[in-house]
This record gives C-alpha cells, structure tokens and sequence, in this order.
C-alpha cells in the first residue's frame, strides 16, 4: 500500500483508537517508551524485536529453542517485516517505524472491518501470541492473578494499581464471571480494542491503560471519516450473547454499543 494511501486513510479512525494504538506501539520497544515519554514522536526497529523477545522469554520462563518460543518469534518477526514493508522504502534491515507511520498503518487497515475475520491473517495472529504469553500456566483460560502479573510485568503498571485494575477488567471481560476469558473471547476483546471508538467496551483493558482515566477519556470527540460515512459498530466484534457491564452513569444501550456482534 503506498504512503500516500496510508495518510488519506487516516481521519477514518477515532481519537480513542489512535489513543490506544499509543500503548500498543510502546508496548514493543524501549525506543517507543523513552521517546515517546520525552515528547518525541518515538520510534520502533528490527534492533527492537530481540529485545522484545527476551522480555518474553523473562517473563514466561519459555526456553529460547521451545516451541512457544519459536512461534512467538516467528508471528513477531513476521508483524515486525509488515511494518516494514509498509513504511520503509529501503531493501535494506535498516529502518525505523515512526509512531505517526504506526498510527498511519493501523488507520489503512482498521475501517471498514467488523471483527477478527476481516483481519489478514498475520494481525490474527497476535492476539493468539498475546494471549499465550499471558496464560502461564497454560490452562487455556487467563485468570485475575495471570492478568494482574502481566499489567505489573509486561505493561508496567504500579502494583497496587494493577491489583485493583485487574479485578476490574476481570469484571469487564467476563461479565463478572459468566463467560471465561478463553482464546476465542480474547479475540474478540483484542478485536474491540482495536475498533472500539469509544471508551466503553472490554478492549480499553487489553493493556490495562483506559479504566484510571475513562472519565478524561470519555470527553474524546470522534475523528469524523469521510463523506457519508456510515458510523461503524463499537462491539461487532463480541459474541453473540455477551453483553459487558458497564459501571458508569452515562453507561449506552446495546443500540449504541453496536448490538451484540457476530460469531466468526
């Protein structure tokens, strides 16, 4: 896709998608973290997917030649090689992706999807990787305490903040227990973090960022799209019969919210 493809696509996501797309892209590299805290635009590299990797392999306990290992490798390193060939013009290993590239890249490919099944198949695979990074004991379910380590570890949130975050966003996920948060309702969270254009919805909890602010970040106006553009479904993404407990006074319908979703 050319550059200049990338840039018209842009106005046609919301604030609070570019807002968390923020998190996403610091999530990666200490590059993004420190320049990007400095008030610079902030930047990701090849350079960046080692030392990514090793936070992983710290984390886990996953030895470097296991399977999960190699697998985690190859979904990133394969992410890692899209982001270049969508903002570099190089052949060569030397490149950079800038965080208004990234927000850029994500505003090409994010309108006019309704769900993971729109989603090529390297962006379908990160929630899988993510969500085996996060499931430690490998029971095929996340719980409070693996949620709570990875916000504390992996997202860096203050410990006594991630205590309370995690029951939270428990609460959000899982209807307060009703549904497991298993792969397939993981997918569906990451795709509404991805596409959700307002503070309210599950996805705000996949980085654990929203919940402390989400009265700063209800005030967000919409980026508007172009001419006569339909308005999108917040939670087309969810499944059919899950239905998240908002606890805000201003919580919307189910009309607002994007109805109840579609199944993949």
């Amino acid at each position: 896709m050319e550059k200049e493809d990338i840039q018209e696509a842009m106005p046609r996501i919301a604030a609070f998608q570019q807002e968390k797309l923020e998190y996403y892209f610091k999530f990666f590299g200490i590059r993004a973290i420190v320049l990007v805290h400095s008030n610079n635009d902030g930047f990701l590299e090849k350079d960046d997917l080692s030392g990514f990797m090793k936070k992983i392999l710290d984390y886990t306990g996953w030895p470097e030649n296991s399977s999960a290992a190699r697998e985690c490798q190859e979904v990133h390193a394969t992410f890692f090689e899209i982001l270049k060939e969508k903002t570099s013009d190089n052949e060569n290993d030397n490149y950079r992706v800038s965080k208004t590239e990234w927000i850029d890249i994500w505003a090409s490919i994010l309108p006019g999807c309704m769900g993971m099944y729109n989603f090529p198949v390297w962006l379908r695979l990160l929630p899988k990787s993510l969500f085996k990074i996060m499931d430690k004991n490998g029971d095929g379910v996340i719980d409070k305490d693996e949620l709570e380590e990875f916000y504390e570890k992996m997202v860096h949130i203050k410990p006594s903040v991630a205590k309370d975050l995690s029951v939270k966003a428990m609460n959000d996920m899982t209807d307060f227990g009703r549904y497991p948060l298993n792969l397939h309702g993981y997918e569906q969270i990451f795709a509404n973090f991805l596409l959700g254009r307002t503070p309210y919805g599950p996805g705000r909890y996949i980085f654990g960022c929203f919940e402390h602010a989400l009265e700063q970040l209800s005030k967000f106006k919409l980026v508007q799209g172009a001419k006569n553009d339909e308005k999108e479904d917040d939670d087309d993404t969810l499944p059919d019969n899950y239905q998240p407990r908002i606890s805000s006074a201003r919580r919307p319908s189910m009309e607002a919210y994007g109805g109840h979703g579609r199944r993949k």
